[in-house]
Protein backbone atom coordinates (compact mmCIF):
# COMPACT_ATOMS: atom_id res chain seq x y z
CA UNK A 1 0.00 0.00 0.00
CA UNK A 2 1.54 3.41 -1.20
CA UNK A 3 1.33 6.49 1.08
CA UNK A 4 -1.50 7.91 -0.81
CA UNK A 5 -3.59 4.56 -0.87
CA UNK A 6 -2.93 4.65 3.21
CA UNK A 7 -3.59 8.12 3.14
CA UNK A 8 -7.08 7.19 1.83
CA UNK A 9 -7.72 4.74 4.80
CA UNK A 10 -6.51 6.95 7.30
CA UNK A 11 -9.07 9.36 6.17
CA UNK A 12 -11.95 7.28 4.81
CA UNK A 13 -11.60 8.60 1.42
CA UNK A 14 -12.40 6.30 -1.01
CA UNK A 15 -10.04 7.92 -3.60
CA UNK A 16 -6.33 9.45 -3.01
CA UNK A 17 -6.05 11.91 -0.60
CA UNK A 18 -3.47 14.92 -1.62
CA UNK A 19 -1.64 16.37 0.94
CA UNK A 20 -1.86 20.63 1.24
CA UNK A 21 0.63 22.57 -0.43
CA UNK A 22 3.87 22.49 0.74
CA UNK A 23 7.44 21.41 -0.60
CA UNK A 24 8.10 17.59 -2.02
CA UNK A 25 10.14 17.20 1.69
CA UNK A 26 7.59 18.95 3.80
CA UNK A 27 9.16 22.25 4.55
CA UNK A 28 7.39 25.55 4.85
CA UNK A 29 4.40 25.91 7.68
CA UNK A 30 1.95 23.12 8.74
CA UNK A 31 -0.04 21.93 6.37
CA UNK A 32 -3.83 22.48 6.89
CA UNK A 33 -5.78 19.71 8.40
CA UNK A 34 -7.42 17.20 5.87
CA UNK A 35 -10.83 16.22 7.54
CA UNK A 36 -12.03 12.53 7.02
CA UNK A 37 -13.70 12.40 3.29
CA UNK A 38 -17.10 10.64 5.32
CA UNK A 39 -17.77 12.22 8.55
CA UNK A 40 -19.37 9.28 9.96
CA UNK A 41 -15.84 7.08 9.25
CA UNK A 42 -14.24 9.87 11.81
CA UNK A 43 -17.36 9.59 14.06
CA UNK A 44 -17.00 5.85 14.21
CA UNK A 45 -13.57 5.57 15.14
CA UNK A 46 -12.32 4.37 11.64
CA UNK A 47 -10.17 7.34 10.83
CA UNK A 48 -7.38 9.88 11.28
CA UNK A 49 -7.17 13.22 9.93
CA UNK A 50 -3.69 13.81 7.79
CA UNK A 51 -2.20 17.03 8.63
CA UNK A 52 0.41 16.90 6.95
CA UNK A 53 3.66 14.71 4.74
CA UNK A 54 7.46 14.64 4.68
CA UNK A 55 10.17 12.80 2.10
CA UNK A 56 8.81 10.06 0.14
CA UNK A 57 4.87 10.43 -0.99
CA UNK A 58 5.32 6.19 -1.30
CA UNK A 59 6.42 5.78 2.33
CA UNK A 60 3.64 4.33 4.11
CA UNK A 61 4.72 5.28 7.94
CA UNK A 62 3.07 7.05 9.92
CA UNK A 63 3.54 9.59 12.92
CA UNK A 64 0.11 10.82 14.88
CA UNK A 65 -0.37 13.40 17.39
CA UNK A 66 -3.08 12.68 19.95
CA UNK A 67 -4.33 10.74 22.66
CA UNK A 68 -2.74 7.17 22.20
CA UNK A 69 -6.11 5.56 22.84
CA UNK A 70 -8.24 6.96 20.56
CA UNK A 71 -5.50 6.47 18.28
CA UNK A 72 -4.85 2.85 18.60
CA UNK A 73 -8.67 2.33 18.21
CA UNK A 74 -9.00 4.01 15.25
CA UNK A 75 -6.10 1.72 13.48
CA UNK A 76 -7.76 -1.34 14.01
CA UNK A 77 -9.83 -0.85 11.20
CA UNK A 78 -7.13 -0.92 9.12
CA UNK A 79 -4.14 -2.48 10.38
CA UNK A 80 -5.69 -5.47 13.05
CA UNK A 81 -3.38 -8.37 13.09
CA UNK A 82 -0.61 -6.21 11.05
CA UNK A 83 1.70 -4.80 13.91
CA UNK A 84 4.53 -7.59 14.07
CA UNK A 85 6.35 -5.84 16.75
CA UNK A 86 4.96 -3.16 19.79
CA UNK A 87 7.47 -1.28 22.01
CA UNK A 88 5.87 0.78 24.71
CA UNK A 89 7.86 2.92 27.06
CA UNK A 90 4.73 4.05 28.94
CA UNK A 91 4.71 6.56 32.02
CA UNK A 92 7.17 4.72 35.05
CA UNK A 93 4.78 6.86 37.96
CA UNK A 94 7.91 7.84 39.34
CA UNK A 95 5.89 10.75 41.43
CA UNK A 96 7.97 13.53 39.78
CA UNK A 97 6.87 15.69 37.36
CA UNK A 98 9.20 16.27 34.10
CA UNK A 99 9.24 19.26 31.34
CA UNK A 100 7.13 17.25 29.16
CA UNK A 101 4.77 15.51 31.47
CA UNK A 102 3.74 14.82 35.12
CA UNK A 103 4.84 11.26 36.13
CA UNK A 104 2.68 11.14 39.10
CA UNK A 105 -0.33 8.75 39.16
CA UNK A 106 -1.95 6.65 42.21
CA UNK A 107 -1.84 2.85 41.35
CA UNK A 108 -5.22 2.48 40.33
CA UNK A 109 -4.94 5.79 37.80
CA UNK A 110 -1.80 4.12 36.35
CA UNK A 111 -4.13 1.15 35.98
CA UNK A 112 -6.82 2.89 34.70
CA UNK A 113 -4.86 4.52 32.08
CA UNK A 114 -2.53 1.41 31.09
CA UNK A 115 -5.55 -1.21 30.83
CA UNK A 116 -7.59 0.18 28.11
CA UNK A 117 -4.29 1.30 26.05
CA UNK A 118 -2.67 -2.39 26.34
CA UNK A 119 -6.71 -3.63 24.97
CA UNK A 120 -6.78 -1.64 22.14
CA UNK A 121 -2.80 -2.40 21.19
CA UNK A 122 -3.65 -6.23 21.34
CA UNK A 123 -5.92 -6.42 18.11
CA UNK A 124 -3.31 -4.94 16.09
CA UNK A 125 -0.79 -7.12 17.04
CA UNK A 126 -0.09 -10.30 14.24
CA UNK A 127 -0.62 -13.77 15.51
CA UNK A 128 3.04 -14.46 15.47
CA UNK A 129 4.06 -10.79 16.56
CA UNK A 130 5.05 -9.30 20.16
CA UNK A 131 5.00 -6.55 22.62
CA UNK A 132 7.97 -5.20 24.24
CA UNK A 133 7.07 -2.78 27.72
CA UNK A 134 9.93 -1.46 29.67
CA UNK A 135 9.50 -0.12 33.11
CA UNK A 136 11.18 0.33 36.01
CA UNK A 137 10.57 -1.92 39.67
CA UNK A 138 7.96 1.16 40.89
CA UNK A 139 5.27 -0.67 38.85
CA UNK A 140 6.94 -3.71 37.43
CA UNK A 141 4.51 -6.56 39.54
CA UNK A 142 1.04 -4.21 38.52
CA UNK A 143 2.47 -4.36 34.56
CA UNK A 144 3.20 -7.85 34.98
CA UNK A 145 -0.54 -8.69 36.17
CA UNK A 146 -1.92 -6.63 33.81
CA UNK A 147 0.04 -7.94 30.75
CA UNK A 148 -0.48 -11.23 32.03
CA UNK A 149 -4.16 -9.98 31.96
CA UNK A 150 -4.42 -8.70 28.65
CA UNK A 151 -2.21 -11.02 26.63
CA UNK A 152 -2.08 -14.02 28.68
CA UNK A 153 0.30 -15.42 31.45
CA UNK A 154 1.06 -18.31 28.77
CA UNK A 155 2.14 -15.96 26.40
CA UNK A 156 5.12 -14.35 28.85
CA UNK A 157 8.29 -14.59 27.09
CA UNK A 158 10.65 -13.23 29.32
CA UNK A 159 11.27 -10.18 31.83
CA UNK A 160 14.40 -8.63 30.68
CA UNK A 161 16.93 -6.82 33.42
CA UNK A 162 18.33 -3.43 31.80
CA UNK A 163 21.79 -2.70 33.24
CA UNK A 164 21.68 1.34 33.30
CA UNK A 165 24.27 3.07 34.98
CA UNK A 166 26.85 1.69 38.00
CA UNK A 167 26.39 3.10 41.46
CA UNK A 168 28.88 5.96 41.24
CA UNK A 169 28.34 9.51 41.96
CA UNK A 170 25.58 10.41 44.22
CA UNK A 171 24.06 6.59 43.99
CA UNK A 172 27.12 5.62 45.53
CA UNK A 173 26.34 7.53 49.07
CA UNK A 174 22.44 6.49 49.01
CA UNK A 175 20.89 4.71 51.63
CA UNK A 176 19.68 1.58 50.65
CA UNK A 177 20.14 -0.55 47.50
CA UNK A 178 20.96 1.22 44.61
CA UNK A 179 18.60 1.26 41.29
CA UNK A 180 20.90 0.92 38.27
CA UNK A 181 18.18 -1.53 36.03
CA UNK A 182 14.76 -0.95 34.26
CA UNK A 183 13.05 -4.05 32.87
CA UNK A 184 11.01 -4.99 30.06
CA UNK A 185 8.47 -7.47 29.45
CA UNK A 186 8.07 -9.49 26.27
CA UNK A 187 4.89 -11.09 25.19
CA UNK A 188 3.70 -13.14 22.14
CA UNK A 189 0.18 -12.94 20.97
CA UNK A 190 0.48 -16.91 20.46
CA UNK A 191 3.73 -17.89 22.17
CA UNK A 192 3.02 -21.30 20.19
CA UNK A 193 3.55 -18.95 16.85
CA UNK A 194 6.01 -16.16 18.19
CA UNK A 195 9.40 -16.59 16.20
CA UNK A 196 12.49 -15.60 18.10
CA UNK A 197 15.31 -14.04 15.65
CA UNK A 198 18.21 -15.09 17.22
CA UNK A 199 20.44 -12.61 18.69
CA UNK A 200 24.22 -11.91 19.81
CA UNK A 201 25.75 -10.14 21.70
CA UNK A 202 29.54 -9.29 21.80
CA UNK A 203 32.20 -10.80 24.56
CA UNK A 204 34.37 -8.59 26.22
CA UNK A 205 37.89 -10.07 25.94
CA UNK A 206 38.65 -13.68 24.87
CA UNK A 207 37.18 -16.94 26.69
CA UNK A 208 40.20 -18.29 27.83
CA UNK A 209 38.05 -21.68 28.46
CA UNK A 210 39.24 -22.22 23.96
CA UNK A 211 42.71 -23.13 25.26
CA UNK A 212 43.41 -26.27 22.57
CA UNK A 213 44.63 -26.31 19.01
CA UNK A 214 43.33 -28.02 16.21
CA UNK A 215 46.30 -28.93 14.48
CA UNK A 216 44.56 -30.09 10.96
CA UNK A 217 40.27 -29.59 11.11
CA UNK A 218 40.25 -30.37 7.44
CA UNK A 219 41.20 -34.06 8.09
CA UNK A 220 38.99 -36.90 8.85
CA UNK A 221 38.16 -36.83 12.83
CA UNK A 222 39.90 -40.12 13.62
CA UNK A 223 43.05 -37.86 12.18
CA UNK A 224 42.61 -34.88 14.69
CA UNK A 225 45.93 -33.61 16.45
CA UNK A 226 45.12 -31.59 19.49
CA UNK A 227 48.09 -29.40 21.58
CA UNK A 228 47.93 -26.38 23.54
CA UNK A 229 46.69 -22.74 21.92
CA UNK A 230 49.89 -21.13 23.32
CA UNK A 231 52.31 -23.67 22.23
CA UNK A 232 51.17 -23.45 18.35
CA UNK A 233 50.94 -19.51 18.60
CA UNK A 234 54.45 -19.27 20.44
CA UNK A 235 55.69 -21.20 17.43
CA UNK A 236 54.34 -19.38 14.75
CA UNK A 237 55.83 -16.32 16.44
CA UNK A 238 59.00 -18.02 16.22
CA UNK A 239 59.79 -19.22 19.56
CA UNK A 240 60.47 -22.63 20.56
CA UNK A 241 57.98 -22.27 23.64
CA UNK A 242 55.50 -20.18 25.58
CA UNK A 243 57.56 -19.59 28.21
CA UNK A 244 60.28 -18.29 25.84
CA UNK A 245 57.47 -16.14 24.23
CA UNK A 246 56.63 -14.95 27.39
CA UNK A 247 60.14 -13.56 28.22
CA UNK A 248 60.25 -12.12 25.07
CA UNK A 249 56.91 -10.16 24.80
CA UNK A 250 56.03 -9.75 28.59
CA UNK A 251 53.00 -11.62 29.40
CA UNK A 252 50.34 -9.75 28.57
CA UNK A 253 51.78 -9.14 25.11
CA UNK A 254 51.85 -12.81 24.46
CA UNK A 255 48.79 -13.13 26.02
CA UNK A 256 46.92 -10.37 23.51
CA UNK A 257 49.04 -12.54 20.50
CA UNK A 258 47.51 -16.07 21.39
CA UNK A 259 44.09 -14.21 21.36
CA UNK A 260 44.16 -12.16 18.50
CA UNK A 261 45.77 -15.75 16.33
CA UNK A 262 42.69 -17.72 17.82
CA UNK A 263 40.31 -15.61 16.85
CA UNK A 264 41.99 -15.01 13.08
CA UNK A 265 42.46 -19.02 13.08
CA UNK A 266 38.88 -19.77 14.73
CA UNK A 267 38.20 -22.47 12.84
CA UNK A 268 41.85 -24.13 14.77
CA UNK A 269 40.73 -23.58 18.17
CA UNK A 270 38.62 -25.56 20.40
CA UNK A 271 37.46 -26.35 24.31
CA UNK A 272 36.66 -29.35 25.80
CA UNK A 273 33.41 -29.40 28.23
CA UNK A 274 31.73 -32.01 29.75
CA UNK A 275 28.08 -32.34 28.67
CA UNK A 276 24.87 -32.46 30.86
CA UNK A 277 24.58 -36.36 30.42
CA UNK A 278 20.82 -35.98 31.86
CA UNK A 279 20.36 -32.74 28.95
CA UNK A 280 21.46 -34.96 26.11
CA UNK A 281 19.09 -37.25 24.13
CA UNK A 282 19.85 -41.26 24.54
CA UNK A 283 21.78 -41.08 20.65
CA UNK A 284 24.37 -38.53 22.24
CA UNK A 285 24.33 -40.59 25.59
CA UNK A 286 25.79 -43.76 24.18
CA UNK A 287 28.26 -41.40 22.05
CA UNK A 288 29.31 -39.92 25.21
CA UNK A 289 29.82 -43.71 27.27
CA UNK A 290 31.77 -44.71 24.03
CA UNK A 291 33.87 -41.97 24.16
CA UNK A 292 35.08 -42.97 27.45
CA UNK A 293 35.74 -46.53 26.68
CA UNK A 294 38.47 -44.85 23.68
CA UNK A 295 39.25 -41.74 25.13
CA UNK A 296 42.08 -41.16 22.37
CA UNK A 297 39.16 -41.43 19.44
CA UNK A 298 36.71 -38.73 18.04
CA UNK A 299 33.19 -39.76 17.75
CA UNK A 300 30.81 -37.42 15.25
CA UNK A 301 27.15 -37.07 15.92
CA UNK A 302 25.89 -35.55 13.04
CA UNK A 303 22.49 -33.49 13.83
CA UNK A 304 19.88 -32.12 11.07
CA UNK A 305 20.10 -28.16 11.17
CA UNK A 306 22.15 -27.72 14.04
CA UNK A 307 26.15 -28.28 15.02
CA UNK A 308 27.70 -31.99 15.20
CA UNK A 309 27.83 -33.57 18.59
CA UNK A 310 31.52 -33.80 18.36
CA UNK A 311 33.13 -36.34 21.91
CA UNK A 312 36.77 -37.27 22.79
CA UNK A 313 37.31 -38.71 26.08
CA UNK A 314 33.89 -38.41 27.59
CA UNK A 315 34.06 -34.58 26.79
CA UNK A 316 32.46 -32.56 24.05
CA UNK A 317 34.49 -30.63 21.17
CA UNK A 318 33.48 -26.87 21.12
CA UNK A 319 34.79 -25.35 18.06
CA UNK A 320 35.85 -20.97 18.74
CA UNK A 321 34.66 -20.30 14.90
CA UNK A 322 30.97 -20.67 15.83
CA UNK A 323 31.34 -17.82 18.40
CA UNK A 324 33.08 -15.94 15.73
CA UNK A 325 31.56 -13.30 13.95
CA UNK A 326 33.01 -10.16 11.72
CA UNK A 327 31.88 -6.74 13.12
CA UNK A 328 33.13 -4.02 11.77
CA UNK A 329 35.84 -5.43 10.11
CA UNK A 330 37.05 -7.56 13.07
CA UNK A 331 36.43 -11.02 14.72
CA UNK A 332 35.14 -10.83 17.46
CA UNK A 333 33.46 -13.10 19.91
CA UNK A 334 29.65 -13.59 20.16
CA UNK A 335 27.36 -14.79 22.51
CA UNK A 336 23.68 -15.50 22.65
CA UNK A 337 21.74 -12.89 24.47
CA UNK A 338 20.34 -13.82 27.68
CA UNK A 339 17.68 -11.98 30.47
CA UNK A 340 20.42 -9.52 31.33
CA UNK A 341 20.83 -6.61 29.19
CA UNK A 342 24.03 -5.15 30.60
CA UNK A 343 25.82 -4.42 27.20
CA UNK A 344 23.84 -1.10 25.74
CA UNK A 345 25.47 2.60 27.21
CA UNK A 346 22.96 4.81 27.99
CA UNK A 347 25.34 7.26 28.95
CA UNK A 348 26.13 9.67 25.92
CA UNK A 349 22.64 9.45 24.05
CA UNK A 350 22.00 13.03 25.98
CA UNK A 351 21.93 14.40 22.06
CA UNK A 352 21.40 10.96 19.89
CA UNK A 353 19.20 12.06 17.08
CA UNK A 354 19.39 15.62 17.53
CA UNK A 355 16.89 15.77 20.54
CA UNK A 356 17.42 16.48 24.64
CA UNK A 357 14.31 14.58 26.69
CA UNK A 358 14.41 15.50 30.13
CA UNK A 359 13.39 11.74 31.51
CA UNK A 360 14.09 7.90 30.06
CA UNK A 361 15.19 8.42 26.70
CA UNK A 362 16.04 5.17 25.42
CA UNK A 363 19.20 4.50 23.20
CA UNK A 364 18.81 3.73 19.54
CA UNK A 365 20.99 0.32 19.78
CA UNK A 366 18.09 -0.71 22.50
CA UNK A 367 15.26 -0.49 20.41
CA UNK A 368 16.83 -1.71 17.99
CA UNK A 369 17.61 -5.17 19.47
CA UNK A 370 14.27 -5.45 20.22
CA UNK A 371 13.42 -4.95 16.78
CA UNK A 372 16.06 -7.07 15.64
CA UNK A 373 14.54 -9.95 17.54
CA UNK A 374 10.87 -9.50 16.91
CA UNK A 375 10.53 -8.30 13.15
CA UNK A 376 11.64 -8.17 9.76
CA UNK A 377 12.50 -5.61 7.33
CA UNK A 378 9.44 -4.71 5.84
CA UNK A 379 7.35 -5.24 9.11
CA UNK A 380 5.05 -2.80 10.96
CA UNK A 381 6.62 -1.75 13.86
CA UNK A 382 4.42 0.54 16.48
CA UNK A 383 5.06 2.76 19.56
CA UNK A 384 1.94 4.40 21.23
CA UNK A 385 4.42 6.39 23.78
CA UNK A 386 6.68 7.93 21.14
CA UNK A 387 8.48 10.66 23.28
CA UNK A 388 11.51 12.30 21.48
CA UNK A 389 10.90 9.86 18.53
CA UNK A 390 13.61 6.55 18.98
CA UNK A 391 11.88 3.93 17.96
CA UNK A 392 10.48 5.41 14.92
CA UNK A 393 13.70 6.79 14.12
CA UNK A 394 15.17 2.92 14.65
CA UNK A 395 12.44 1.62 12.70
CA UNK A 396 13.13 4.00 9.68
CA UNK A 397 16.71 3.10 9.60
CA UNK A 398 16.20 -0.53 9.79
CA UNK A 399 13.61 -0.73 7.33
CA UNK A 400 10.87 -1.26 9.11
CA UNK A 401 7.61 0.36 8.49
CA UNK A 402 6.40 2.60 11.54
CA UNK A 403 3.82 3.97 13.62
CA UNK A 404 4.28 6.55 16.13
CA UNK A 405 1.64 8.12 18.43
CA UNK A 406 2.64 10.98 21.53
CA UNK A 407 0.06 13.19 22.63
CA UNK A 408 2.90 15.58 23.96
CA UNK A 409 4.34 18.79 22.15
CA UNK A 410 7.25 17.62 21.56
CA UNK A 411 6.08 15.35 18.91
CA UNK A 412 5.94 18.28 17.27
CA UNK A 413 9.04 20.12 18.65
CA UNK A 414 11.37 16.98 18.89
CA UNK A 415 9.65 13.61 17.18
CA UNK A 416 8.81 15.23 14.11
CA UNK A 417 12.23 17.12 13.23
CA UNK A 418 14.15 14.47 14.41
CA UNK A 419 12.85 11.86 12.27
CA UNK A 420 12.62 14.94 8.94
CA UNK A 421 17.04 14.84 9.98
CA UNK A 422 16.39 11.02 9.65
CA UNK A 423 14.20 11.10 6.24
CA UNK A 424 16.74 14.30 4.92
CA UNK A 425 19.95 11.88 5.87
CA UNK A 426 21.07 14.38 8.42
CA UNK A 427 20.98 12.34 11.23
CA UNK A 428 24.85 11.09 11.59
CA UNK A 429 23.47 9.62 15.93
CA UNK A 430 22.63 6.26 16.98
CA UNK A 431 22.65 3.18 14.60
CA UNK A 432 23.08 4.77 11.52
CA UNK A 433 26.33 3.91 10.60
CA UNK A 434 26.13 0.64 12.29
CA UNK A 435 23.11 -0.17 9.56
CA UNK A 436 24.25 1.90 7.12
CA UNK A 437 21.19 4.33 6.62
CA UNK A 438 22.05 7.28 4.63
CA UNK A 439 18.29 8.92 4.51
CA UNK A 440 15.08 8.14 1.98
CA UNK A 441 11.77 7.25 3.01
CA UNK A 442 9.10 9.77 4.36
CA UNK A 443 6.30 9.66 6.92
CA UNK A 444 2.88 11.69 7.36
CA UNK A 445 1.63 13.31 10.16
CA UNK A 446 -1.84 12.47 11.34
CA UNK A 447 -4.36 13.52 14.14
CA UNK A 448 -7.37 11.43 15.62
Amino acid sequence: MDSRTLRGALTGASSPVCIAPSSPRGAGSRARALSAADPRAAASGEALTVLRAHGDAGADNLLVHGDNLAALRRLEARFAGQIRCAYLDPPYNTGRTFAEYADARTPAEWDAMMRPRLEALRPLIAEDGAVFVEIDDTQLAALTLLMDAVFGAQNRISTITIVRSAPTGHKAINAGPVHVSDFMLVYAKDRKRWRYRSQVRVREGFDRAYSTWLEDPDAKPSRWRFRPLKAAVAEALGHASPPEATRALGREAFLARVHAHALRHARHVIRFAQPRYEAIGQVAQRIVDRSREAPERVFVLERDGRPPFVVRGGNRILFLADKVREIDGRPVIVEPLTNVWDDVPFQGIAREGGVVFTRNKKPERLVARVLAMASDPGDWVIDPFLGSGTTAAVAHKMGRRWIGIESGEHLVTLAEPRLRRVVDGADSTGITAQVGFSGGGGFVVATP
